[in-house]
């Protein structure tokens, strides 16, 4: 499996807030991560890196093989289709299960993959992007007033 790490201070400082006042955060982790869900399959349609740089367009040589599928697309549209995340009391993981989804995430080159036909540029769909990190600050802060909104000691 592979894996991509998102350190993103804001939110684990939010998140460790939240984590003060209630010993299981996986409600709030679960809304963040149908949140990543639809964020990332949003990039498959503007074609953008959680960092906003727009993927490489698909080389001719694709185009020949396949036709001219939007990049990662494909026919199929099964990693456009297939992620999913995983939440634990202090964890949230998101991404495809696919074998080639790692391929896609890091590129790779045909001298390393020779059943390639053709290097395969990096078209980064994983991770978060700033209006994410916004997000996902609005969701544990919603769920941190939960707490506080009962009144207890």
């Amino acid at each position: 499996m592979i894996q991509t790490r998102v350190d993103n201070q804001r939110v684990l400082d939010a998140l460790n807030g939240l984590m003060k006042h209630a010993q299981d955060v996986r409600p709030a982790l679960q809304d963040m991560g149908e949140y990543f869900i639809e964020s990332t399959k949003r990039r498959f349609a503007t074609k953008t890196a959680p960092d906003g740089t727009r993927w490489e367009d698909n080389s001719s040589v694709t185009e020949e093989r396949k036709g001219k599928n939007d990049p990662l697309i494909g026919e199929s549209r099964r990693l456009a289709n297939e992620i999913h995340y995983r939440a634990t009391a202090t964890t949230l993981e998101w991404g495809s299960s696919l074998v080639y989804a790692g391929m896609q995430q890091f590129g790779g080159l045909k001298a390393a993959y020779p059943h390639l036909w053709g290097n395969i540029p990096k078209r980064e769909f994983l991770g978060m992007s700033s209006e994410d990190e916004a997000m996902a600050l609005e969701i544990l802060q919603e769920h941190l007033a939960e707490p506080l909104e009962g009144g207890g000691p």
